[in-house]
């Protein structure tokens, strides 16, 4: 029998948190899934924990392995293998709920959905920072549920795909850029008929001290702006542009100025990236600042929002340092 669900999971060094995913999946409420583990040259003990669980559940584990490519190298490898009517990816260092895919598959059928998505939670590895949940899709923004999952956080993880849309649109991961699951979300949510969204938690989003995104200054952090740049050019070549301008730039006031400028300001490399920002989101969105979502967020927001600058980058980035960021 086709399994319903394949979940890839890529697998990079880290064989201290790999137990605890791979337990959240083999455990998993749902009947026929597949667990495609891509063990993406790992030089850890991750090969030998994958070797522990395939032989212990050979009916529900693929392990795979290749070469270091990367994370959407492995995903886009995973993919091939996939035989599932949907397909989700869960990343090595993050754990899941037992039911989730049963509950999301469940919603996916009943509702003939391309895409469902769930909400996570952050929790903190080595710090006193109270865990805290953040909503999959943004409904209170905007009820319509295509432009609510632009306004959302456009992580592969907490999301279940049709898979042949995939395959019919010949969808991959964007290799060798950081931010990779943008170009692959928005284009689900372009070409999805239907979206539905699961009020629970489904993944429990480990903060890493060492992540990349909490790195210090590394070239690859430019890459968000050929990763917008490529959201941009599809949304455009859908002939969608009007129907989401709105959503859209708020995106990118999102990833330039506000989330995307805090981790800008805690590398080394802010000087050169806030002033990128600034331009490429007044070369795109001119009018930005009358943006219809800015009101919705507090005033202490939009203030940062409204006056990072080459200018004031140095002050905010001491006041970070100062309050540990």
């Amino acid at each position: 029998m086709m399994e319903k669900v394949s979940i890839i999971v890529p697998v990079y060094n880290v064989e201290s948190y790999l137990d605890e995913c791979l337990t959240s999946l083999v455990n998993q409420s749902l009947n026929d899934i597949k667990i495609i583990i891509v063990n993406d040259g790992s030089t850890d003990s991750s090969q030998k924990i994958i070797d522990r669980y395939a032989l212990r559940y050979p009916e529900k584990i693929l392990a795979l392995n290749k070469e270091n490519g990367g994370l959407a190298s492995a995903r886009n490898f995973g993919l091939q293998y996939a035989q599932g009517e949907y397909v989700g990816f869960v990343d090595s260092d993050d754990y899941v709920d037992v039911n989730m895919y049963n509950e999301m598959y469940n919603l996916a059928i009943k509702n003939n959905a391309d895409l469902v998505v769930c909400d996570l939670e952050y929790f903190f590895e080595y710090s006193n920072k109270e865990p805290f949940v953040s909503k999959g899709l943004n409904l209170s923004w905007n009820s319509d549920y295509h432009k609510a999952a632009i306004l959302s956080p456009m992580f592969a993880w907490n999301k279940l795909y049709k898979k042949e849309l995939f395959i019919n649109n010949g969808i991959e991961y964007p290799v060798g850029l950081w931010y990779e699951d943008i170009p692959v979300t928005i284009s689900f949510i372009l070409l999805a008929n239907k979206i539905v969204a699961l009020d629970m938690v489904g993944v429990y989003y480990r903060q890493r001290e060492n992540s990349i995104m909490k790195s210090k200054y590394n070239p690859k952090m430019h890459d968000i702006f050929k990763i917008l740049k490529i959201a941009l050019e599809k949304v455009k070549e859908a002939g969608l542009y009007e129907l989401y301008h709105d959503e859209l730039e708020y995106f990118f006031i999102e990833h330039l100025l506000f989330y995307g400028a805090f981790r800008f300001l805690r590398s080394d490399g802010y000087n050169r990236l806030i002033p990128e920002a600034i331009n490429v989101i007044k070369d795109k969105f001119p009018n930005w600042r009358r943006n219809q979502y800015l009101k919705k967020l507090s005033f202490k927001n939009r203030f940062f929002i409204n006056t990072i600058s080459p200018i004031t980058a140095y002050l905010y980035k001491i006041y970070l340092e100062k309050h540990n960021g």
